[in-house]
């Protein structure tokens, strides 16, 4: 087979992969509401864009979309990586917002975004300390959403690094993997609770009337059971 007809094979199996996506209720559902997500970001966004670290949230939903078409083509490794390249991204962007000095160099390719320093437990972004320093009323619900942080971390990572279990769980071939597929939308869930809770931690009490209310739905949606967030939407 020379270079045209492989190639030409190998995205005819990825539009399959598409077609069967679309074709399943649960599986298109499933596509819609990750995919929507990108609407909640993009408040997020432009709620903070008068800030300088709201350009690495550009970055970061690059990347959500990226893994989203890989997700589409049954490129589940770099599905996987991609998502968890987002939410290192995403949480940066908190770190950065009170970090400046780590924007610039991150900027200037002379500091690292490091998973080390964003989950510390005493300084990183989903810190009990951290939390408190803006928003000291979502403090006390920082350590479940860390916990949520560490695991959908590492079970991206595992993909990352090539874990054996990876090997042997996703196909060799361009096809359809129910399992990876579903997987992927249930770490995308997760990972949506814990940027838009880190995001409402840092920035919900700053936001002036026009930003908070473009954020408003995005944080009652995913935050509304939280006390904090009820009061805090209530007195405005």
């Amino acid at each position: 087979m020379d270079v045209c007809d492989h190639y030409g094979e190998l995205h005819g199996n990825a539009r399959a992969v598409l077609q069967s996506i679309l074709d399943n209720t649960k599986f298109y559902q499933q596509l819609t509401a990750s995919h929507n997500y990108l609407l909640d970001y993009e408040r997020l966004r432009l709620a903070i864009s008068h800030r300088p670290e709201s350009s690495v949230a550009d970055h970061a939903m690059v990347e959500y979309q990226r893994a989203l078409l890989a997700l589409t083509k049954g490129q589940y490794r770099y599905a996987y990586s991609g998502l968890r390249l987002f939410f290192e991204l995403m949480l940066s962007v908190v770190h950065f917002s009170a970090h400046e000095i780590d924007l610039h160099l991150w900027l200037k390719d002379s500091k690292d975004i490091n998973w080390g320093s964003l989950k510390a437990p005493d300084t990183g972004v989903l810190s009990a300390g951290f939390i408190k320093a803006f928003s000291p009323a979502l403090s006390e619900n920082a350590k479940q959403y860390s916990a949520i942080a560490e695991q959908v971390y590492r079970e991206c990572s595992e993909y990352v690094h090539g874990n054996a279990h990876t090997h042997r769980s996703l196909p060799n071939d361009i096809s359809l993997d129910e399992v990876a597929f579903l997987e992927w939308h249930q770490k995308a869930a997760s990972i949506r609770m814990v940027v838009v809770f880190v995001f409402a931690a840092r920035y919900m009490s700053g936001l002036d009337s026009e930003s908070s209310d473009k954020v408003e739905p995005v944080f009652v949606d995913v935050l509304g059971h939280i006390a904090a967030i009820q009061g805090h939407y209530a007195a405005a």
